[in-house]
């Protein structure tokens, strides 16, 4: 059952990793004609509000990939010289606190999403509604938040890491 969840986990994780790819691709494209156009004074119309919301895409979408690899920040200098039970009681830890934080970044970005959605809130140019986004970002910060909770359970558990 466990490997079935993180088969699973890891395709939901490649699948937010490769939008995550493509937006941010999208965003260099959009940018680069939109200062072109600007030179030529024919600026494309609405692009800061797509960019604004591309850009929550790519950092919601690009987290968990950075979970999976473990290419999350560590403080080496003291990881590495503490004796090996507090490396895991600190990995423990620090796997707790961070997921419990990506559950109330989901939970505040679905409160909010569900609060722009019921006052109708859109942009101002392109009349995008905003709370997709919010919803986007909400399902992204579950998933970091499940990949560490899944970290606790691994023998090792990556105390290292």
């Amino acid at each position: 059952m466990m490997m079935l969840m993180n088969r699973m986990l890891k395709k939901i994780v490649k699948w937010l990793e490769f939008v995550a790819g493509i937006a941010l691709l999208f965003v260099t494209l959009l940018s680069g004609s939109d200062i072109v156009g600007r030179i030529f004074k024919a600026p494309i119309q609405g692009a800061y509000e797509i960019i604004s919301f591309t850009g929550g895409i790519v950092l919601g979408f690009a987290i968990p990939d950075s979970i999976l690899a473990r290419a999350h920040v560590t403080v080496d200098l003291i990881v590495d010289r503490a004796p090996a039970g507090m490396r895991s009681a600190l990995h423990v830890f620090t796997r707790i606190l961070g997921g419990m934080l990506f559950v109330l970044m989901g939970y505040a970005s679905v409160k909010m999403a569900a609060r722009l959605h019921a006052a109708g809130e859109y942009t101002p140019v392109l009349e995008l509604p905003f709370y997709p986004v919010a919803y986007a970002m909400a399902g992204a910060f579950f998933v970091s938040a499940i990949l560490l909770f899944v970290e606790l359970t691994k023998k090792g558990g990556g105390a290292n890491a």
